[in-house]
């Protein structure tokens, strides 16, 4: 089964996002998966293998599950699951239709933007299947039955979020992965900087861990070296000032919008 992911044209929307929120939930209910970089083919990487890193090489090395491929989908894919993480494409372009044509299911990302809904719908039309998935970006919109929240630069921090991580389970349940999970409950601690970080559960190759922050933020992570790398990469993806910058730390969205109101 090959499933698309896509927004059309748009970019911005959160596609690599829901490509690696799939993977999670695939592999932690057992599903034997290859998740596809389709930027990769324009010569440089900007969708889930970007956002992977170095963790592609060793996810290929030791998981069991998923494999990430950088590059077009082919036949001989790991598993039965294909996801195809593609990047801002036309349907003027040869290539984006007959990927449509090819695919089984097609998950389509959208904001509330007027033109990620017309390239929303665009693609719809060259999509000749009738498995159809919408979700939505920060809100609710049109014929969306999913949504995720407000999200970051980072898909790992989407994920890990409780409500985002449900919209993933209910979408891989809408495409026909249901099933119970394999996950560890694990419920270890760590100090860091000062800081509270948890490792609250894995499964191959995947795992959720937290660290506080007047409250805690979680993130789904590859858990496939050792968990102190995994931590050190977790603090740079969701350290203070990378909360800060997000409006996401103690008291800066109160002075975020406090500041807006004055300007306003």
């Amino acid at each position: 089964m090959m499933i698309v992911v896509t927004s059309g044209a748009k970019g911005g929307t959160g596609k690599s996002t829901v490509s690696l929120g799939l993977s999670v939930v695939l592999s932690m209910r057992g599903y034997r998966h290859t998740v596809y970089d389709y930027s990769c083919v324009y010569g440089e990487c900007t969708g889930v293998a970007y956002y992977l890193g170095d963790w592609v090489d060793a996810i290929n090395r030791v998981s069991r599950v998923v494999r990430i491929v950088r590059g077009a989908p082919s036949g001989d894919g790991f598993g039965d699951v294909s996801i195809v993480d593609l990047p801002p494409m036309s349907v003027a372009q040869e290539s984006f239709v007959e990927l449509l044509r090819r695919a089984d299911a097609l998950v389509l990302v959208q904001s509330y933007e007027p033109d990620s809904i017309l390239a929303g719908e665009a693609a719809l039309q060259a999509f000749p299947g009738n498995r159809v998935v919408r979700l939505c970006n920060r809100a609710p919109a049109g014929d969306c039955k999913y949504h995720l929240k407000l999200t970051p630069e980072s898909p790992f921090f989407v994920v890990g979020e409780p409500s985002n991580f449900k919209s993933l389970l209910n979408v891989a349940d809408e495409l026909g992965f249901a099933g119970e999970g394999f996950a560890e409950r694990v419920g270890r601690e760590f100090n860091v900087g000062g800081f509270r970080v948890k490792l609250v559960s894995r499964w191959d190759p995947y795992g959720v861990v937290g660290i506080e922050q007047v409250k805690w933020y979680y993130v789904a992570i590859p858990l496939v070296t050792t968990i102190g790398e995994a931590i050190r990469r977790l603090w740079s993806l969701i350290s203070p000032e990378y909360l800060g910058n997000l409006g996401l730390a103690e008291g800066s969205l109160r002075r975020l919008f406090r500041r807006r109101l004055t300007d306003s």
